[in-house]
């Protein structure tokens, strides 16, 4: 199979039926996701990929999986802002590694946007995830709250 983020198909692409309400959340939220398992499907601990892309300006909150993650940007730019590391430009082609919970941004789309592949060592990392709040860290399934931790306009 090929595939091309140009190909009207390309985009929300689920590979098993309970992973639908990501995709569902991600058409309300107008962040284009297509989800790509490296194995069964059906198994949460296959080896995933979630491609996804947003808008000029908008904030992914800081947050982590509980896998192992790689990701590349592949159109556009974001700031990386790391407390302790300070910002970082990323364009086409940088990418960034996290290990199970350790947690990563806030990034800020630039102003193009920016389209992302990330890799997850378990296919459950695109979608249980431990978000940062103000009130401390939330552990959040998004196939069973599907308020995604994302797009807020910056």
């Amino acid at each position: 199979m090929h595939l091309s983020p140009t190909d009207a198909e390309f985009w929300n692409r689920v590979p098993a039926e309970y992973l639908r309400p990501l995709i569902v959340q991600s058409e309300k939220t107008g962040m284009p996701l297509s989800l790509f398992a490296m194995g069964d499907p059906e198994d949460p601990e296959t080896p995933g990929f979630a491609v996804f892309s947003m808008k000029p300006g908008e904030v992914l909150p800081r947050h982590s999986h509980d896998c192992h993650r790689f990701e590349v940007i592949t159109q556009g730019s974001m700031t990386a802002i790391g407390p302790g590391e300070g910002n970082r430009e990323l364009h086409v082609g940088d990418v960034m590694l996290a290990d199970p919970n350790q947690m990563y941004g806030p990034h800020v789309a630039g102003p193009e946007g920016f389209t992302v592949v990330e890799y997850f060592s378990r296919l459950r990392g695109a979608y249980q995830v431990r978000l940062e709040t103000r009130k401390g860290i939330r552990e959040l399934d998004l196939l069973d709250d599907p308020r995604q931790p994302t797009a807020t306009a910056g």
